[in-house]
């Protein structure tokens, strides 16, 4: 079992790169609306880039919701 410094720890890790994933995301969508690419390979690289998006939040929020769930040593649920 974690303890709860273990537990703190994971959570501002996941932040992290939720944090960071977001950087990446909105850098590359900025690259995108600036005509970086152009025509229908940039409509669909931006709709693959808003899917990935949507999905990497949900495995963070999946990731942070379970942290929740854990409890550390020695105490009760």
């Amino acid at each position: 079992m974690a303890t709860q410094e273990q537990i703190s720890a994971a959570r501002r890790h996941i932040e992290q790169l939720r944090d960071q994933h977001g950087g990446d995301v909105r850098g590359l969508i900025h690259l995108i609306d600036a005509g970086a690419i152009k025509g229908p390979a940039a409509d669909r690289l931006l709709r693959d880039v808003q899917s990935w998006d949507q999905a990497f939040r949900a495995m963070f929020d999946r990731a942070l919701s379970l942290l929740e769930t854990l409890r550390p040593d020695g105490t009760r649920s």
